[in-house]
């Protein structure tokens, strides 16, 4: 029924020490009696609520009405505004423990008791002062709580890009070892089986003595040895960078998984790029798209523009995203680091709305 300690409870019981104030307030303003059980109920409540599993719904909710009851019996039954600082306690149960939204019943529980104890203890405090003190306390608690509400949901917005970026991450290398082993299934396993059978009818013609037949099916399978060694040294190049096409396939299965709609607009002739050329453009999209799914908060759309001008190549990424807070200059640094073996350029176009950042090189002067 219940869970045992884990390391985060430690802030829920740190709340605790406060309840000093209604069991010391017997001996020091005069509480009556009956507030310390009450007190103790009110505690065993609290912890029960933080250790219980969800599954106990039921329960749950008769222990969250057991707080609220509390809360307001020591607030109005003793007319003492400092009580209401206990919403706290609710507080930090809804936003770190529930972590529930605006429209569960607890939210809407304590949102209704607030204003409920507020405006009772406001109608029952005669003097200014106190009504002053009615007024900042349910304030400065539903200030805070939203502050809190706030953090805990960007952080919790943080861990799911954080998963995603994982999942997409894993996708990736998912595809390229899925790709690597379609090129050596389909590059390797034919010659080898071409090699089995030169050899098993290498070695019955040898039995038989068959010599000249012997040398052909050995010169045969020289040559597909001599054709294979050249096969795999093409597939160890082609491993090494992908091609435009490929990568934009890539980039747009990887978006697919995302939130985040993609608009590729190509207007490139692939077909008479260099290889060095192919290899600079798919690691400047790789990183450029990976960033905008990465870290482009909030971003719903992106387009990919490649284009030639002139005599320069033209790669454009763009985004509805979050954008740069300000440039210090470093941003494109592993962009450019990139660009180390073609004359080109990258610059931020459009820091914020959009986000646009645009790289182009000539196709004519790659560095040797």
């Amino acid at each position: 029924m219940f869970h045992g300690y884990r390391k985060n409870d430690i802030l829920f019981y740190a709340a605790l020490i406060f309840l000093v104030y209604p069991l010391g307030g017997v001996f020091w303003f005069n509480y009556p009696l009956w507030t310390v059980p009450f007190t103790f109920v009110f505690a065993l409540s609290y912890i029960a609520l933080i250790h219980i599993k969800d599954v106990y719904r039921k329960t749950i909710a008769a222990l969250w009405f057991c707080t609220m009851a509390y809360i307001a019996l020591m607030t109005c039954f003793l007319v003492e505004p400092s009580m209401m600082w206990y919403f706290f306690f609710q507080s930090n149960l809804l936003i770190w423990r529930f972590r529930d939204s605006i429209k569960s019943y607890r939210s809407m529980t304590f949102l209704f008791e607030i204003f409920g104890v507020s405006l009772y203890c406001f109608l029952q405090v005669s003097n200014s002062i106190g009504r002053i003190v009615i007024i900042v306390i349910p304030a400065f608690i539903l200030i805070l709580h939203y502050s809190q509400n706030r953090i805990r949901f960007e952080s919790d917005l943080q861990t799911e890009v954080y998963r995603q970026n994982q999942y997409i991450n894993l996708l990736t290398a998912e595809n390229e070892r899925s790709r690597i082993g379609r090129d050596l299934h389909d590059t390797l396993g034919h010659t080898f089986a071409m090699m089995t059978l030169k050899t098993e009818l290498a070695l019955r013609q040898l039995e038989q003595t068959k010599l000249e037949a012997v040398r052909k099916e050995l010169t045969e399978l020289h040559q597909i040895s001599k054709d294979s060694m050249k096969e795999v040294r093409s597939l160890v190049d082609n491993l090494k960078y992908r091609t435009v096409e490929e990568e934009l396939s890539v980039i747009t299965e990887m978006f697919s998984f995302s939130d985040i709609d993609l608009t590729i607009d190509q207007r490139l002739n692939l077909q008479t790029l260099t290889p060095i050329i192919q290899s600079s453009i798919t690691m400047i999209l790789r990183e450029l798209t990976t960033n905008v799914i990465k870290h482009a908060e909030r971003a719903r759309h992106c387009q990919i523009k490649l284009r030639k001008h002139q005599d320069a190549i033209v790669v454009e990424v763009s985004d509805d995203g979050c954008g740069f807070d300000r440039l210090t200059g470093q941003e494109l640094r592993s962009i450019r680091e990139r660009l180390q073996f073609v004359k080109g350029e990258a610059k931020i176009v459009s820091s914020q709305n959009p986000t646009v950042i645009r790289v182009s090189f000539e196709e004519s002067n790659t560095k040797l």
